[in-house]
């Protein structure tokens, strides 16, 4: 006869008595079914770290980089990321809450998500385990979005970044890679897009 049979209780060793305890002592965060935030590790496990679990290829970006870095004033709880639209399926684009938090993503295809060099659009790994826009590679991916005639995501208010921040020889270098020169050079104008 086996242990169970007999009314015993789980042995301690099993995965479902380890995860339970984990959970209950907040070592692990669910974020949905089989799928954790991992607290035993240093730094522990952060919600961007989900990002591309649920979203294959998917790059923390926009209003989430923005508010991290400081540079916008309200930033939003939602953590935000762009998703590669590439041929073949579509990938599933907008909110998808979770019990850790809320996610947004959205679609730009491949080309503008690694438009210029790594350097310039990503943030060295400090010891997260996502990939992550810089901000100057966020504020392009925004302005992308808005002019995009296929998304519903409006122009960024000035008003509301601090551009101070920002560096611009590198945002001007990522707006050249991406196609977006007039684009950005028109939303910064003094009469641009606000």
């Amino acid at each position: 006869m086996k242990p169970w049979q007999h009314g015993r209780s789980v042995p301690a060793s099993s995965l479902s008595h380890w995860l339970k305890s984990a959970l209950a002592r907040e070592k692990l965060q669910r974020v949905q079914r089989g799928l954790y935030l991992n607290g035993f590790r240093t730094p522990p496990g952060r919600l961007a770290d989900a990002a591309a679990w649920l979203r294959t290829d998917a790059v923390v970006s926009l209003n989430t980089v923005l508010g991290d870095a400081g540079i916008l004033n309200n930033p939003t709880r939602t953590l935000t990321a762009l998703v590669p639209v590439d041929a073949g399926a579509p990938p599933q684009l907008g909110r998808k809450p979770t019990t850790a938090g809320v996610f947004h993503f959205f679609g730009v295809p491949r080309r503008i998500l690694e438009a210029g060099e790594a350097a310039d659009r990503l943030q060295a790994d400090d010891g997260r385990e996502h990939a992550r826009a810089t901000p100057e590679k966020a504020l392009i991916d925004w302005l992308y979005l808005a002019a995009s005639p296929r998304s519903h995501r409006t122009w960024p208010v000035r008003g509301d970044l601090d551009l101070s921040l920002l560096d611009m020889r590198r945002l001007q270098r990522l707006a050249r890679a991406a196609g977006m020169e007039k684009i950005l050079d028109d939303w910064l104008a003094p009469s641009g897009t606000a």
